[in-house]
Order: C-alpha cells, then sequence, then structure tokens
C-alpha cells in the first residue's frame, strides 16, 4: 500500500469517527486555472499520436496533473494552464472570475462538461494554435462522493449542500452540487478565487451544512436552519434482498404452501472500488432496518465495523 492511499485510509477513518458526534467534515481542494483536453486537440498541439504525461495523481481516482501546459489567449491577455488527465471527449477550460475579467472572458458558472453556450477561446503551443468555439468556464462549486460515502453522509447526486470554514475569515460557501458515482472519492471542489476569499488552505477539513436538496438559494446570513447537519436520506443503491425458500423436502398435494417470502433489507455497496466502512455506517444502517451490508473484496471494515455489526445482528458480506 502506497502512502497516499494509507493517507486517504487515515482520513476516512477520522471522518467516520466525526460523524459517530453528529458532525459532518469534507475535505477541501481548491483549483487553479487549467484545461482538460480531448484527444483530437491533445495532438493538435502536441503532435499526431501524442499521449499525456502524468505527473502526480490527484485524489479524484484516474485524474492526474499532467507535465503539459499551455497558453490560454483571452481579448485581454495571455495565461498558462496545467492539462488536467486524463483526456475527455470534448475539450473544456476551467477558470476563476479573476482569470476570465484578466484575460476578457464573460465568466459563465456551469458544471463540469456542460459548455454549450459558453465562450470560446485560443490555444497555444509553441507554433501550433487551437481555436475552440465554446469551453471556457467558471466551474461550479462540487462535492464528490463515492456511493459509500454519500449514503453515510444521507445525500444523493444532484443534491445541493453548503461547506462551512473556520477560522479568521469565517465564511459558509452554498450550493455545492453533490457528483457521486464509483468513480468519485469524498472532495469538495472550489476555485483560487472561493479559497482565498475564505482562507481555506488545500486538503483542509470543512463542516458539512444542511442546505435545501436540488434547490439553489440566495444566501441569507440570517438563516440559523443551514446549520443543522443534513438527516440521513434513503440511498439509491439501497434495495431489498429477498432470500429464496428452498424446495419441500416431501412435497405432495396436501403439504401446506411454504411461508411467504420474508424481505430482509440490503445495503449493496460492492460498486464502490473505495468503500470504508465504519461503525458509524453500521449504526446507522441499523437504525434504518438494514440487515445486510455487502461490501467489495477491496473494502476496509473497520474492527469497531464488525464488532457493531455482530451486536446488531447484522451479516456483513464481502466479495472475494
Amino acid at each position: 500500500m502506497n502512502e497516499k492511499a494509507l493517507q486517504e485510509i487515515v482520513l476516512r477513518l477520522v471522518l467516520s469517527e466525526l460523524a459517530r458526534t453528529g458532525e459532518r467534515f469534507v475535505p477541501v481542494t481548491s483549483s487553479n486555472r487549467h484545461v482538460h483536453l480531448c484527444q483530437r486537440d491533445v495532438e493538435r498541439l502536441f503532435g499526431p499520436g501524442y499521449a499525456l504525461t502524468p505527473l502526480r495523481d490527484l485524489l479524484q481516482p484516474g485524474q492526474y496533473a499532467c507535465r503539459e501546459t499551455v497558453v490560454l489567449e483571452g481579448r485581454k491577455g495571455k495565461a498558462v494552464l496545467r492539462v488536467v488527465g486524463p483526456v475527455r471527449k470534448e475539450t473544456q477550460v476551467e477558470l476563476s472570475y479573476t482569470d476570465c475579467y484578466q484575460l476578457g472572458f464573460d465568466p459563465v458558472l456551469r458544471m463540469s462538461g456542460d459548455t454549450a453556450g459558453t465562450p470560446g477561446g485560443t490555444l497555444i503551443n509553441g507554433d501550433r494554435r487551437v481555436s475552440l468555439e465554446r469551453g471556457v468556464l467558471v466551474a461550479k462549486r462540487h462535492l464528490h462522493m463515492s456511493p459509500g460515502e454519500a449514503a453515510a453522509y444521507g445525500l444523493k447526486d444532484g443534491d445541493l449542500v453548503a461547506i462551512q470554514a473556520e477560522g479568521d475569515r469565517r465564511a459558509q460557501l452554498e450550493n455545492l452540487v453533490v457528483r457521486t458515482g464509483p468513480e468519485h472519492s469524498l472532495e469538495a471542489h472550489i476555485d483560487k478565487d472561493e479559497a482565498n476569499a475564505c482562507g481555506i488552505a488545500d486538503g483542509q477539513l470543512c463542516r458539512l451544512v444542511c442546505q435545501q436538496a436540488g434547490e439553489a438559494r440566495p444566501p441569507d446570513p440570517m438563516s440559523q436552519s443551514r446549520l443543522v447537519p443534513a438527516p440521513r436520506q434513503t440511498n439509491p443503491l439501497l434495495h431489498t434482498y429477498v432470500p429464496q425458500p428452498s424446495a419441500p423436502q416431501d412435497a405432495s398435494p396436501q403439504s401446506p404452501p411454504p411461508q411467504c417470502e420474508t424481505k430482509t433489507k440490503l445495503w449493496d455497496l460492492s460498486g464502490d472500488p473505495h468503500c470504508l466502512l465504519s461503525e458509524a455506517e453500521v449504526l446507522w444502517a441499523y437504525s434504518n432496518g438494514y440487515k445486510l451490508i455487502r461490501c467489495p473484496k477491496a473494502a476496509v471494515v473497520t474492527p469497531l465495523a464488525r464488532d457493531a455489526a455482530f451486536e446488531k445482528g447484522i451479516q456483513l458480506i464481502q466479495l472475494t
């Protein structure tokens, strides 16, 4: 196990222990301006058959910063962008509002991948130039979560949450869009403008606070309702497991019909490659009536989680 993987496991254990107190925290990372390239534009900028060179892994599985950089040209100036891999279906440039004003782009706030109606620009590498018709945007702040993490935090894909940063510049950032799936790992993404304004350092833990699910709202500094931790909700990955009754040994016309099927609720985490099952998640599953928890082979199940499952009569199924 490498150092990065060990650090991630330790972080998840810390967050799980905090969750036992009813507090929800998430690590926050700020993104500097960067570009995601499609393969066609990679070859137009670096040459036919060119492959991006990984420089360092990012926290999100499969994502990495590349050694390659390009220059973005706007109406008012130029700036160097780090390329982030792997390649995507469409080239996308992510800037902050400050970058947009300095370079001469009209800032358009969008979720990553939603490039319709965004301005274009010019990417330059030496004497090679690529003109983009669209794709320059300011990324909406968002929160990555694996399915297991989303279930433990009572959230689902598309929910809106807020984070609260402590310190000299204590602030609350709202309207973070939850993005969940097997390819995601717990991490909130904001841009450098937001991080600098709130004094948030990369990797800092910020408190997760409640916001109306699926509905953005304007800031209201006098409201205290957002300071209540989000209640746990039903996870879309949770479904019902129905054990099949065994066939009767001596079936006959006079034999009574078999008993009705007993439905046992199953929490299926087998699709989460970064599954970490803690005592807090087991106790939550018990309080919500789940009797089976299925985990992938690579799941990390803490000793306290196993003890809690034994005490509460919950069966742990770890795939082999």
